[in-house]
Parts: C-alpha cells; sequence; structure tokens
C-alpha cells in the first residue's frame, strides 16, 4: 500500500523555479478572485452583467453554452491525443491524463447536454 502511494503522491522536486512559479500562481489566483469579489468581473464570467458598461470598442457576443465548447472541446481533444503522444510508463502519469480527459469530456457533455439535463431535473424535482 505504501509503494502504491509512493508512486502517485510524491514531494515536487525542490527547484527555484518551480518554488517561483507557485508563487506567481498562488498570487495571480489571488488577485483574480479579490477582484471577482470587488464586482470587477472578468469578461468571459458567466455572471457578468452585459447591460451594466457600454463600450466602445465592437466585441463578439457568445453564449455561455458556445463559449464552454471553445475551451472544452479542444482541452477534451489535448487529453485524448495525450494517450497517443506520451505513452502509459508511469502510473501517475496515466492518472493525471485520465482525469483531466474524463473531466473534460464530462464537462463537454454537460454544456451539450444542458437542455436534457435539465429538463431531468425539473422532472425529478416535480416543477
Amino acid at each position: 500500500m505504501a509503494s502504491m502511494l509512493s508512486s502517485v503522491i510524491f514531494p515536487p522536486p525542490s527547484s527555484l523555479i518551480i518554488s517561483v512559479m507557485s508563487v506567481v500562481s498562488l498570487v495571480a489566483i489571488a488577485g483574480l478572485g479579490i477582484s471577482e469579489i470587488l464586482g470587477k468581473h472578468l469578461q468571459y464570467s458567466r455572471f457578468w452583467n452585459l447591460k451594466s458598461e457600454k463600450s466602445t470598442r465592437m466585441q463578439i457576443k457568445l453564449s455561455s453554452r458556445t463559449g464552454m465548447l471553445v475551451f472544452y472541446v479542444p482541452a477534451f481533444l489535448s487529453g485524448v491525443a495525450s494517450f497517443v503522444l506520451y505513452p502509459n510508463h508511469d502510473l501517475r502519469l496515466f492518472l493525471v491524463k485520465a482525469t483531466l480527459t474524463i473531466h473534460f469530456f464530462k464537462r463537454t457533455i454537460e454544456v451539450i447536454n444542458t437542455p436534457v439535463i435539465m429538463k431531468l431535473f425539473n422532472t425529478l424535482l416535480g416543477t
């Protein structure tokens, strides 16, 4: 059991680059979270109020469904391609590839089948 856990979970290598990138990522994500809390929403945000701000520049407006498909389908296809490009030599790598591929497959199916899922929930809830 311990050997199986050590093959999946291990401490990251002590590298200055990895440490710096971890700190930069943490600061960037914290900054984005704080700006969302303060009401400065990113333009891709699904909860962004389109009527609150008028912009003078031309913007392409996509539905949230189309926007999510633009992000999720290439990510899913990249996950599928990773099985061909990086053969399974390591359990850890296989688990990462499988988890990401399954996650983006699930998200893509959810976006495509949103009306079906909503109808199922409404039927289950009796509304």
